[in-house]
């Protein structure tokens, strides 16, 4: 569980008692986050709607970096 909240800090806005409450509701990685659904997000405590927005944009944006970096072509 440690290594997920480790991972989810790296997200700018996420400390480390946003990141327990986000696994704690089953959104344990980057990628979960960026896929996820506003308002699924909106229920956790501590995220308000500016941080919300930002957060997922920074989840979608490392997340689709990541998915360049593995293509070979």
């Amino acid at each position: 569980m440690e290594e997920k909240i480790k991972e989810l800090q790296k997200l700018s806005g996420i400390g480390e008692v946003l990141s327990r409450r986000l696994v704690e509701s089953s959104y344990d990685t980057i990628a979960k986050v960026a896929a996820a659904e506003k308002k699924g997000l909106a229920r956790i405590a501590g995220m308000n709607p500016q941080k919300l927005r930002s957060i997922v944009t920074q989840a979608r944006q490392m997340t689709g970096e990541a998915e360049k970096s593995r293509h070979t072509w």
